[in-house]
């Protein structure tokens, strides 16, 4: 991808997160700020949440959560 490509979806990305971190508590712990994974699918699912559709209603939701604990990890 493109360095101002990908640059414009990370800010695009940091700004849907400013708007649900205080409104979604998976968002505000698991949300990895840092990761240019999958930015498409992060702002599709941010939106979404931004938008008031519920995590359940989001079939990727969790995808985006890249730091949540995964196949019995622990967590604090």
């Amino acid at each position: 991808m493109n360095g101002k490509m990908t640059q414009d979806k990370m800010i695009q990305v940091l700004e849907l997160f400013s708007a649900v971190k205080y409104t979604d508590l998976l968002v505000s712990q698991f949300f990895d700020l840092d990761s240019e994974k999958n930015l498409d699918q992060k702002i599709k699912v941010l939106s979404k949440l931004k938008n008031g559709i519920p995590p359940s209603n989001i079939p990727d939701y969790y995808d985006i959560l890249e730091l949540y604990p995964r196949d019995g990890q622990l967590w604090d």
